[in-house]
């Protein structure tokens, strides 16, 4: 069955993907589906109503209104599209695997930055183009974390990559050695 949900979820991303990229829309939809995203995942409640097989139609298509209100005609029709064929539970899983599918079609990788002390912006630049460099990306999608447990140092993560400079690591490693 996940395989199915993963076939579901990749064929509504890629389509609205390709009309967002078609239209030269992708700001608008991107914002749009992270609006309704975000709805969404805090109600987890209007799913199952908008689901519910006691709701009317009338009281279903005023929900979806109030909820897609302003969104790109492309949007409001995903979300009726999704509702009709049963799959509105897969809306957040769509929106995560558009951003997904938009990221490697642009040649972006998102990156976690975590720091033991808060970042400036100069060494935010500097740590950005070291993980460039590094997993060879053309852009990236930097988001900054600050955690006193690594101590000091850096860790950059992305999916596929991993780059542990923190001291956290180090003396783990040393203690590790020394332990035997």
């Amino acid at each position: 069955m996940a395989k199915q949900k993963e076939k579901i979820v990749n064929q509504y991303a890629q389509a609205i993907l390709a009309y967002a990229d078609e239209h030269n829309v992708l700001e608008n939809i991107s914002a749009d589906l992270l609006a309704i995203r975000s709805v969404v995942v805090a109600e987890p409640k209007l799913t199952s109503l908008l689901t519910a097989q006691t709701i009317s139609d009338a009281d279903q298509g005023g929900l979806v209104d109030a909820l897609t209100q302003g969104a790109d005609n492309a949007v409001v029709n995903l979300v009726k599209i999704l509702l009709a064929h049963h799959h509105f539970a897969y809306l957040p899983a769509v929106v995560d695997r558009f951003f997904d599918l938009y990221q490697q079609s642009q040649g972006i990788q998102a990156v976690t930055i975590t720091t033991a002390v808060e970042a400036d912006e100069d060494q935010k630049e500097r740590l950005s183009n070291a993980f460039k460099k590094q997993s060879g990306a053309k852009k990236i999608q930097a988001t900054y974390k600050v955690n006193q447990d690594i101590i000091g140092g850096v860790v950059m993560q992305s999916k596929s990559l991993l780059i542990d400079g923190s001291l956290q690591s180090k003396i783990a490693k040393m203690r590790a050695e020394l332990l035997g």
